[in-house]
């Protein structure tokens, strides 16, 4: 089930509205439930090479070979049933694997590398999509695939990739196709680019993707190093905001006089019955000083950080009230991606 699906349309946008073909192709790639497989494992004999791809791209493995035996494969390779590949490619039958059930559509080295070490079996994702030949349909399966509810953020990073290429090499066209900003997607892009060690760290939630973007063009210790300081830093910042309040009552002396005891209560100098009496300062908790506060945490809204936003509404916002944000949001994108489709 899509996203826009699972939050519904809210009756101020009308019950309908114009859609353009491609998009009417990714939903219906996204709710026939084809490439939208759960992770699996598959034993790795029961997957075949894939004949359309050309052998060099299995050149110069010792690296991932070597990543393949200290941390396993964390990214899921694609793969498709045989009977999909061969219902589209008829002549192509006999030179898959025999006694296979699958073919690797995206991940030939890391299966290639599992093979190597002498794995049993290697974490998949089914997606017969992708084995159209129909170049429109093939477009909708790589953006369904990015679409997919239950993706980490390494995975994400990885089909943003399938998608820049498949529009070769184009950030830009992909980035028009899905209305993100080219930062986003750089900053989504450079978690591949990460050491081995920090990927498994993502993928298994020991770390957080913020704290591990853009540190691509560090040495693997020193994006270690740094992670380690983002993390540190955020712990410092959420125990901050967790820290209780000081006292509300403050006490002030004023011409002699005391505006209030332990109890609240105010108090006169009894040399001078005529005197005054001073007003206790208002608590931090008053409806004056809320709306100040208000007014001030306006100003300081992050409008010109999408990302930042986005973790301040996620922390702050209840989740009914960002269900509706969503659908705003969703609502716009798919306006702006059938008006530049």
């Amino acid at each position: 089930m899509s996203k826009r699906d699972q939050l519904g349309r809210g009756s101020s946008f009308g019950g309908s509205s114009g859609r353009s073909a491609r998009r009417n192709a990714i939903d219906t790639t996204i709710n026939s439930g084809v490439g939208t497989a759960d992770l699996t494992d598959l034993p790795v004999p029961a997957i075949s090479d894939n004949p359309d791809n050309p052998r060099n791209h299995l050149r110069n493995l010792e690296s991932t070979v070597e990543s393949v035996r200290e941390v396993g494969v964390i990214l899921p390779i694609v793969v498709g049933t045989v009977d999909a590949y061969v219902r589209s490619r008829p002549d192509r039958a006999d030179d898959l694997a025999p006694h296979t059930q699958y073919v690797v559509i995206d991940g030939h080295r890391r299966l290639e590398a599992a093979r190597q070490v002498g794995l049993a079996t290697i974490p998949v994702r089914v997606d017969d999509a992708r084995l159209s030949t129909d170049e429109k349909l093939l477009e909708s399966a790589f953006i369904a695939n990015y679409h997919r509810e239950d993706m980490t953020d390494l995975e994400e990073a990885h089909a943003l990739k399938q998608l820049v290429d498949y529009y070769g090499g184009s950030q830009t066209k992909a980035c028009k196709r899905l209305s993100m900003s080219a930062s986003t997607l750089s900053s989504k892009l450079s978690l591949l680019k990460l050491s081995p060690e920090l990927q498994k760290d993502l993928m298994t939630g020991v770390r957080k993707a913020e704290h591990v973007r853009n540190l691509s063009k560090l040495s693997p210790q020193a994006q270690k190093d740094k992670a380690d300081e983002r993390a540190e830093a955020s712990m410092r910042r959420s125990r901050k905001r967790h820290e209780p309040a000081p006292e509300d009552f403050h006490g002030v002396k004023s011409n002699g006089s005391v505006t209030g005891d332990a109890s609240g209560q105010s108090q006169s100098n009894p040399g001078r019955p005529d005197a005054p009496r001073e007003s206790v300062p208002e608590p931090r908790g008053s409806a004056r000083e809320d709306s100040q506060q208000g007014q001030l945490a306006l100003k300081k809204f992050p409008y010109h950080d999408g990302m930042e936003a986005g973790h301040l509404i996620l922390f702050k916002m209840p989740s009914e009230e960002r269900d509706k944000l969503y659908e705003i949001l969703l609502s716009d994108r798919e306006r702006r991606a059938a008006n530049s489709g």
